[in-house]
């Protein structure tokens, strides 16, 4: 079963414009369709005859077996959440009342001078969810919410969890609080999936990359109104995964989308290799974004 890919016209801003006739600044909501081609495929050469499987592939021996994962009990339970925070026509976000209570505050604080001069209007972000924040009027608590204790973008001096430990399981549950369809993927563990929009599989799937649904009902573009994100039934991953010891270090886990990983939406993972021990790793250096 297959589905158009969702995306709410999260196109990072500032950009050049796409036609070179256009001296204006680019808007993504009037110069691009859906749907439009990514690519195309020539296959060409002789055919080469190949035995493929008739029956299950084996089960990878580097893996634990789908049992383990299942009835083990998770030595930590995590939430991550995929969130947009856009401020210009077409994001279905522009306007504050429709913004996710997290905008507020990291549109503060990734500001002008946190980019170098120029503010995107579009936040991309990978937060750990259950770093809720507190409402910035405590009498009113629908008010945005600030004092979050995390980054929303890509740190790389820190990760976005301090007590991930080779050997343990965990599960983990992935939230998109966008309208955009977002490709979860880490680097070095695979996971099995376990659920999706909160539907147990009935059999699970092993995975290093999978979509997460972007929430219902979609924006219908350009047209308004837009549905309120805040309303809206947000789309969902879970899954078990199993820290091998051969992975212990630093890596990191993004959307796969390559302009939402670019404008931050990934997080540095340190694996422990044992309780409160040391990653033993560093981040790369990078020139400050303030600078």
């Amino acid at each position: 079963m297959s589905r158009a890919s969702h995306h709410s016209f999260d196109f990072p801003e500032p950009c050049p414009p796409l036609d070179p006739s256009n001296t204006t600044p680019c808007d993504p909501t009037a110069q691009l369709t859906f749907p439009f081609p990514l690519a195309t495929i020539v296959v060409d050469g002789d055919p080469v005859d190949m035995k493929l499987p008739s029956g299950p592939l084996p089960v990878p021996t580097a893996l634990p077996s789908v049992d383990e994962m299942l009835n083990t009990t998770p030595n930590a339970v995590r939430n991550v959440a995929f969130e947009i925070c856009g401020n210009t026509m077409g994001a279905a976000m522009n306007m504050p009342e429709n913004q996710l209570p997290s905008c507020g505050w990291y549109f503060t604080k990734y500001d002008a001078t946190y980019w170098g001069g120029t503010p995107f209007k579009n936040l991309e972000m990978m937060r750990d969810a259950d770093d809720t924040g507190v409402p910035s009027n405590p009498v009113d608590p629908n008010m945005p919410l600030v004092d979050f204790k995390k980054e929303g973008l890509f740190a790389p001096d820190q990760p976005l969890f301090n007590d991930m430990v080779v050997g343990n399981h965990e599960e983990w549950t992935v939230v998109n609080r966008s309208f955009s369809d977002h490709p979860f993927h880490i680097h070095q563990n695979p996971f099995l999936a376990t659920k999706i929009n909160g539907q147990t599989l009935p059999i699970p799937e092993w995975h290093d990359t999978i979509i997460v649904p972007g929430a219902v009902p979609q924006p219908a573009h350009p047209e308004p109104p837009q549905p309120n994100i805040n309303d809206a039934q947000y789309g969902s991953i879970t899954f078990r995964t199993h820290f091998k010891p051969i992975t212990a270090g630093c890596f990191v886990m993004h959307c796969h989308i390559l302009t939402h990983e670019d404008l931050g939406m990934m997080q540095r993972v340190d694996l422990l290799p044992g309780p409160n021990q040391p990653s033993q790793c560093e981040a790369e250096s990078m020139p400050s974004m303030q600078h």
